[in-house]
């Protein structure tokens, strides 16, 4: 049986970016695709863009406050409403990814075993080639985010590039987007996967290509102690310590999260005071 792939596409405001996307998405040598365009408030003309060239094409319009997890809770309760295959597939993905061809056709080799089992896309940097995400294994005790190829070591995986079972992703219950709207919600959504007993997997086959410049606040050297507060607080800030917080207390185990906890508080502090100090 053909599979078809519904892909979630949270977009907000990078016209150009999701423009490359699209081409990509034009290019490919499987077709039987329905893209889900979760438009967040772009005011650039982005969703007409991709109307006038995407024919299976749904949009769910928003005011710009979903953040990913918020636009991916939007693609799961529009997907929990529709009648699918058993084999169809769930693509969820950035626009600021690039891939070849026979991206969606190597996916889709892999339905027979796609039950049970998230498979996520290498990714390597456009500008420099290098590996930027594959599988990840997390170490609660030290709070370690480990880079892993071997499966059996893998027990989280972002969601850029992430095929899996329509019927899996709606099994597997969603998003907290009020509690964890951005960073650390793909983590979270994948370790939860993980514990239900779900295969984490990446295949050296399956590649695409990111923008890392297009992407939330990773550097805080800032001039002033409020612009430093300011993005280190963001929602689009990978060093959140509210996010960070409340995914610990999401996906650590019991015995672990005290400890985590006061890791994230601790380096919270040291930052801060350097910050008020420079």
């Amino acid at each position: 049986m053909i599979n078809k792939i519904y892909i979630l596409l949270p977009v907000h405001n990078r016209c150009e970016v999701t423009q490359r996307f699209v081409d990509c998405l034009k290019a490919q040598s499987y077709q039987n695709y329905h893209l889900v365009l979760i438009d967040d408030g772009s005011t650039d003309g982005t969703a007409d863009m991709v109307r006038r060239q995407i024919p299976s094409l749904t949009v769910i319009a928003g005011k710009g406050d979903w953040w990913w997890a918020g636009a991916l809770q939007e693609g799961y309760d529009w997907l929990s409403k529709r009648a699918f295959e058993p084999t169809d597939l769930v693509l969820i993905i950035n626009d600021d990814t690039e891939f070849e061809v026979d991206f969606l056709d190597i996916a889709v080799k892999y339905h027979s075993t796609l039950k049970g089992t998230l498979l996520l896309a290498q990714s390597f940097c456009r500008e420099t080639d290098h590996l930027v995400s594959a599988g990840v294994q997390v170490d609660w005790r030290r709070l370690k985010f480990t880079p892993k190829m071997n499966p059996d070591e893998i027990n989280c995986l972002s969601t850029r590039g992430l095929f899996l079972n329509a019927e899996d992703f709606i099994a597997l219950g969603g998003f907290y987007p009020k509690w964890l709207p951005h960073y650390l919600s793909d983590y979270e959504f994948t370790i939860r996967a993980c514990r239900k007993g779900m295969r984490l997997q990446i295949d050296d086959r399956l590649k695409m290509w990111v923008d890392e410049n297009a992407t939330g606040y990773h550097e805080f050297n800032e001039e002033s102690f409020r612009e430093f507060r300011k993005k280190y607080f963001a929602k689009n800030s990978d060093a959140n310590p509210l996010a960070w917080t409340v995914f610990i207390g999401l996906a650590c185990p019991w015995s672990w999260k005290l400890t985590c906890w006061m890791r994230v508080w601790y380096g919270t502090t040291v930052n801060i005071l350097k910050a008020l100090m420079s």
